[in-house]
Parts: structure tokens; sequence; C-alpha cells
């Protein structure tokens, strides 16, 4: 728990941010926000996620100081965990993992009168649409016994695409969307809680574009998409496409589109937006398994040049090894050494895998049925939403 000491100085560090750093963030950002009304600590703020910075534009709207549940990485990046740490000091979550010291910790903070804010979804939305609410957030809220403030923001998906690199200069806007207190909460069921929360977050991207039009101007608008697609729709190969500034090609069959600054692909294109590409590739990974498309003695995708690391509860790092990772037989192979030694191969069959996520823009993490937690990250290792796919389908 954060002791007086600590806790006075966070207020102040955050006094100091809503006074003097809002105005530059918000013009950095393109972003509006309302102020939210009065309310009585505690409180447990969940908003939707999309931007990096998303702590510090939903803190916007609220003078008073929150703790944020966050990656856990972010105390693995040196000077500047150290910085965070002793700024904010964010409720580390272990993404690919059942975590449940942080869902604890939140419930401490809370009963102990500190406001929290958290992300639902987990991960920042790859296709435009918020992601799937699970009742583990019902369950969190009614353990709190704390206020339930829903937040949303809008515009966060094309100001800073998860698979994307920069800023694009469009329009951004959050809004407290709904508040319920304790006495509302006791009368709701889990399940109710949980489908308020996830009415309350959801956005459509590309919905709201439809609706209301801005442009999102950028010098790279389509770079590193393939970071977030990696199914040619036409000839179906896995890993196939590449970007430039402005388009993103199949290297097999040629196909290619142009994505404009509203975010839409070419008008004679197989698909309009970026969530329908999304949505048939998911199809496709689904299909193929379930119909067993995908020969077991052969390797499916693979990618070079990966560094695993396990990570421990401390955020301790210990490399396992340099090398390829590949699936293969029901499994997730890792064969790594160099070329001066014996080469050594590590196995993770998908049913001894328990949980499995990403975080930023293509860094893999997972925990086995032993605990273990793995972090795995390159820099040819453009896609590694595959990995997740073949996890999601093949252990159902």
């Amino acid at each position: 728990m954060v002791d007086e000491k600590k806790y006075k100085r966070h207020i102040k560090i955050w006094n100091f941010c809503f006074k003097y750093l809002q105005g530059i963030i918000k013009k950095i950002f393109s972003y509006d926000c309302e102020v939210a009304p009065e309310i009585s600590s505690p409180y447990l703020v969940l908003s939707n996620h999309n931007v990096d910075l998303d702590p510090a534009l939903i803190g916007f709207s609220f003078p008073k100081q929150m703790y944020f549940v966050a990656s856990e990485h972010v105390y693995r990046v040196g000077i500047v965990s150290k910085i965070l740490k002793w700024a904010f000091e964010p409720i580390a979550k272990i993404k690919g993992s059942s975590d449940t010291t942080a869902v604890m910790k939140v419930i401490r903070y809370l009963r102990n009168g500190k406001n929290v804010c958290l992300f639902p979804e987990g991960n920042r939305s790859f296709n435009g649409k918020t992601g799937e609410i699970t009742e583990a957030i019902g369950k969190l809220v009614k353990a709190s016994k704390a206020t339930l403030v829903t937040y949303k923001t809008i515009g966060g998906y094309f100001t800073t695409p998860r698979w994307g690199y920069g800023i694009r200069k469009g329009k951004m806007f959050g809004k407290v969307v709904n508040i319920y207190d304790v006495e509302k909460l006791n009368l709701m069921t889990v399940e109710e809680i949980t489908k308020v929360v996830a009415k309350d977050i959801f956005v459509d991207a590309y919905e709201e574009q439809k609706q209301n039009p801005i442009k999102y101007k950028g010098k790279k608008i389509a770079k590193s998409l393939e970071i977030a697609l990696c199914v040619c729709p036409n000839c179906k190969k896995i890993d196939s496409l590449k970007t430039n500034a402005k388009e993103i090609f199949c290297m097999v069959c040629n196909l290619k589109t142009k994505i404009n600054e509203y975010g839409f692909f070419d008008k004679d294109f197989v698909f309009e937006t970026i969530t329908e590409w999304d949505s048939f590739q998911e199809k496709y990974f689904e299909n193929a398994i379930m119909q067993k498309e995908f020969h077991e003695d052969e390797i499916i995708f693979s990618d070079e040049d990966v560094c695993i690391k396990i990570i421990k509860k401390n955020h301790e790092e210990k490399i396992l090894g340099v090398g390829k990772l590949f699936f293969k037989n029901e499994k997730i192979i890792f064969e790594f050494g160099n070329k001066k030694e014996k080469k050594e191969t590590k196995y993770f069959p998908i049913n001894e895998i328990s949980d499995m996520s990403i975080y930023g823009k293509n860094v893999l993490v997972f925990t086995d049925n032993d605990g273990i937690h793995y972090e795995a990250k390159g820099k040819k290792m453009k896609n590694v939403r595959k990995y997740l796919y073949m996890h999601k389908y093949r252990e159902n």
C-alpha cells in the first residue's frame, strides 16, 4: 500500500500536471474533454483504451488524483520506470496471465480511499472496436465497494493507431459516460455490471467516422499496418503483407490498396475498413483450425531473430535465448543458440499455455501452466497476433 508521504507527493504531481501540462498535451493530440462532476472518493474509473498516453488524457477530466493499472513492462524500461514509479506508482498488471495480485491491490487501494483507473479491455484495439469485457470486471467492481465511473474516448484509434507510428492530426474527445453509486451497484449482478461497462465504453471507430467524418493527417498513414493484418484476402497466405507510406500490398499475389486520411481503403477493394479485414482474418484462422486445414507436420508460420525472456514477479528478466519461433504440431516451438554452441529447442504445447496477450505493437507475452511468464520480442517479428489466434482456437 502507498504510504501517506508518497501519496501526498503523488497528489502534488497530479495537481501540477493537471494545471501546467494539460494545454500542451491536449494540443499535441488535438484533444478535448469534459471535466467530471464532483464525485466522492473512492471511485473506480473504467475506460476504453486506444492511446499510450490515455492515463494523462483521461486524467484531465478528473481534478482528483488517481492510480492507474498499467502493463508490468512499464517497470522494465530503465530510468523511465524509476520516474513513473516516483511520480505516479502505477499498479503493475502482468499481461498474458491471470494476475490476482494486481486485482487485490486495486481493491486495497479503493478500500483505503484511493481512486483507481483501469482499462477493462486490457489492450489497445487493433481494429477500431473496443475489445471484449469479461465478467472479471464485474466481480472487481462488486468486490471494490466503490463508486463506478465509466469513461469513453473517441478518435484515439485514428490519432495513434496501435499498429502505426507517430501522431495523426485529427480530433480526440473524452467524457464521463455514467456514474454508478455503491447502492445502485449492490442491486446489480456481476453480469449486469459487466454488460453496462461494455455498453458504456464501447466505441466503433469506423461507425464514428461514417457519422462524423474527420481527416487524420499523417505522412505514413499505412506504414506498418501489417502489424495488425497478417492474412492476404486474395491468396490467403500468412505474413505475405507489406506496407509503404500509403499502401498495403501482398508480396505473393500483388494484391494492393491504399488507405486514405479518413482511414478507409480504396472504393473498389474487397474491404472498406480495417475492422472488416480484421474480421475476415480472425474467421480465416478459426475455420482453418476447426476444420484442420493446417497440416500438423508442417510449419504454419515462423519468425526469425526472436528473443524470449522469462519475466519474474519482481520485474527481473532472464534471457532464455535468441532464435527462431514457429508453430507446428500443436506447439509453439523455439529453437535458439548461436552457431558455435549446440542449438536448444523449447516446446510450448498450446494446451499448456494458460494465458496469452500482446503489449505494445508486437511483443508477445504468455504464461504456461506452471506459472512461468515469457516475453517474445524481435525486430523482424512484425505480426504476433497469429500466435494469439492459434491459442484462442486451438485450446477450444
